[in-house]
């Protein structure tokens, strides 16, 4: 599905002539139940030769219905040589840093992997995580556009949660016989 909105992103960029960020920052969906923890993989997708070397951006979500648990570095940003560092703001959102001490640049791949806690007695639907706030600089400094497709944790119902119908029927029994001739 997000192929498809970066393809048809490019093909508006083509027929109006406005520009696309050669930057795409993705989050993956994912399914959880109340009072479990999920993780979501926050990608980049570089499309043409961008030479990205820091990335920092908010996370946004429902505190009302998630917590963050945890944010851990994902395998592009190791590949890159970058540490990561997080801190959570007074509005509620986290802010993510992943730099390093070299201008490395960043290829397509998963950044940083937040853990959520889907709180008990969150409703069942879908709850969107989005980034905020994103900035990109090249190993010069110099800001990068990026475009964000954010991403959606959709809760179930929870186990014992619910209702449901249903029909059945069972029997069995087990009878045997058994009759044998041998010769010894």
């Amino acid at each position: 599905m997000r192929g498809l909105s970066t393809a048809i992103g490019v093909v508006f960029a083509l027929v109006t002539g406005l520009s696309v960020p050669a930057i795409t920052l993705e989050i993956d969906d994912a399914t959880a139940t109340p009072g479990t923890f999920v993780s979501t993989d926050v990608d980049i997708v570089v499309t043409v030769d961008e030479d990205v070397s820091a990335i920092q951006f908010d996370l946004l979500f429902d505190n009302d219905a998630l917590r963050i648990a945890n944010v851990s570095i994902g395998d592009g940003s190791v590949a890159a040589g970058k540490e990561l560092s997080t801190i959570a703001q007074p509005d509620g959102t986290t802010r993510v840093l992943l730099v390093g001490f070299n201008q490395n640049r960043y290829e397509s791949g998963t950044i940083a992997i937040p853990q959520f806690e889907v709180l008990v007695g969150t409703a069942a639907g879908d709850y969107m995580i989005t980034l905020i706030n994103v900035q990109l600089s090249d190993p010069f400094g110099f800001s990068l556009d990026a475009q964000v497709n954010p991403g959606t944790i959709l809760v179930a119902e929870g186990e014992g949660e619910g209702e449901g119908e249903g029909e059945g029927e069972g029997e069995g029994e087990g009878e045997g016989e058994g009759e044998g001739e041998g010769e010894g």
